[in-house]
């Protein structure tokens, strides 16, 4: 009997936040900016943190204003 696969969220994905930290690297590179070791993927996982708790906010206020009268 095998196991079956570890099933991860998107924001957990290694795929997601590489693309991130390849377009952050690039974005520099193009810029001139040189990046110390691993600072591309600490950017990277910093702004897809912030886009989803962003995303969680905007759910949030959304709801809310549904749930009150439309003036």
């Amino acid at each position: 009997m095998s196991t079956p696969p570890i099933e991860k969220t998107a924001i957990q994905s290694l795929t997601l936040r590489s693309a991130a930290a390849i377009a952050i690297a690039a974005a520099a590179s193009r810029l001139g900016i040189i990046l110390p070791d691993g600072a591309a993927q600490e950017l990277a996982g910093a702004f897809v943190d912030l886009v989803v708790t962003l995303g969680l906010i905007g759910v949030a206020v959304g709801r809310t204003r549904a749930r009150t009268p439309i003036v």
